[in-house]
């Protein structure tokens, strides 16, 4: 008999196998690596990363079940294609029912499909009116949302916008100060007690960047002086 595939490994290559091809569709180009076409940069892949690295976190410090939380991280995204309002609208149902076919000859538990199921189909959204249950569902909304705050989301959000409009510093600092406002939100509806900790630190960091952002391309002749 054939042992099943490492879970893990199939998640991976699904949301791989999706999110490149995306990410070129979206660049209109990409780059030789190593014998395969790779985008220039692939937004989805690297955000659900960052995604599944907090669920390995966070699963364990609230006792919420790892290979759930961790499963729903890998494969919340994987059917959201960039610049498509169509799929930003549906990507987590559509995601949802893609979930048995990529575990289906993997060792990924079968009794915990429905659990990571119902983690993916609602995870939308950036501000929560009330707290998610069951705890794994809690723990994926927090880790998606998590993974928007923070140094890496930095990179994340100056690699990907060349791909949405031509860019300069005033514009990236115009953007990210619009959207401090936003991760202060995200960080109020955050469900567990140890990601709020660690959304209030994310967002101190995000504050303090776009601050010295803002002195570094302030022209002087502009400013008052106190």
């Amino acid at each position: 008999m054939t042992p099943p595939v490492p879970w893990r490994a199939a998640c991976e290559k699904a949301l791989r196998t999706f999110s490149d091809a995306d990410a070129i569709r979206l660049w209109g180009i990409g780059h030789e690596v190593e014998g395969t076409y790779r985008p220039i940069f692939n937004y989805r892949f690297e955000h659900t990363y960052a995604a599944v690295l907090l669920a390995r976190w966070l699963a364990p410090a609230t006792g919420a079940d790892l290979e759930v939380v961790e499963c729903a991280a890998w494969l919340h995204d994987v059917a959201k294609r960039l610049r498509d309002p169509g799929s930003k609208d549906t990507h987590a149902q559509d995601a949802s029912a893609q979930v048995e076919e990529i575990l289906a000859d993997t060792d990924f538990p079968k009794a915990k499909i429905p659990a990571v199921r119902h983690a993916i189909e609602r995870h939308v959204g950036l501000r929560l009116t009330k707290r998610l249950e069951p705890l794994e569902t809690a723990c994926l909304w927090d880790c998606d949302k998590l993974s928007k705050i923070g140094a890496a989301s930095l990179i994340h959000f100056g690699c990907i916008s060349g791909a949405f409009q031509p860019i300069t510093t005033a514009e990236i600092l115009h953007r990210g100060e619009a959207w401090i406002p936003l991760a202060r939100g995200i960080v109020d509806s955050l469900n567990t007690d140890p990601a709020r900790e660690e959304g209030r630190r994310r967002l101190a960091f995000l504050e303090a960047h776009y601050a010295q952002l803002r002195r570094e391309w302030s022209d002087p002749a502009e400013v008052t002086p106190p």
